[in-house]
């Protein structure tokens, strides 16, 4: 807490140890938005920069469609089912040379 206070919210000894925790809090939250926004303008700048590089040098035969730079910037990955990893597993089984013993597949 003292470390976070102090370092990530930029409080003073005196400041940090005036607060509630419910104040505290509230100024933790505030943090983690404003830090989440700040990661993704910079995620944008960088896949502005890199869609420009791409684009100077795209070959317009091979890559007609510009590059974008959301083309250059991580994706939420999606959460897989269980029935997902099921398959993939069976997938790799089967691929290994593996036998399925659940006797319905």
């Amino acid at each position: 807490m003292w470390a976070v206070g102090r370092y990530d919210l930029g409080l003073s000894e005196q400041e940090l140890w005036g607060l509630n925790l419910k104040k505290l809090n509230a100024l933790m939250e505030r943090y983690n938005l404003v830090h989440k926004q700040k990661k993704k303008e910079a995620d944008f700048r960088a896949g502005i920069i890199s869609s420009t590089l791409a684009n100077i040098y795209r070959d317009k035969k091979k890559k007609p469609r510009p590059y974008k730079p959301k083309d250059f910037m991580p994706q939420k990955k999606k959460k897989q089912t269980w029935k997902k990893q099921l398959q993939m597993v069976e997938v790799f089984n089967k691929a290994m040379g593996g036998e399925d013993k659940r006797g319905g597949s």
